[in-house]
């Protein structure tokens, strides 16, 4: 994996990561957008991987 496919995912993995680890123990709100935004991320995380090879 290029280090630039490895930094992509780390980035994108830990911004969505922080969103949903603040909505479980804080109980931060977690608007329909940003949840498309979560899931969109998880998408181009996976493509990305899935394009690396």
């Amino acid at each position: 994996m290029g280090i630039g496919v490895a930094y992509g995912i780390w980035a994108a993995s830990g911004i969505a990561l922080t969103a949903v680890l603040a909505r479980l123990m804080w109980r931060d709100p977690l608007p329909s957008t940003t949840t498309a935004g979560i899931i969109i991320v998880a998408t181009g995380v996976l493509l990305i991987e899935l394009g690396a090879h």
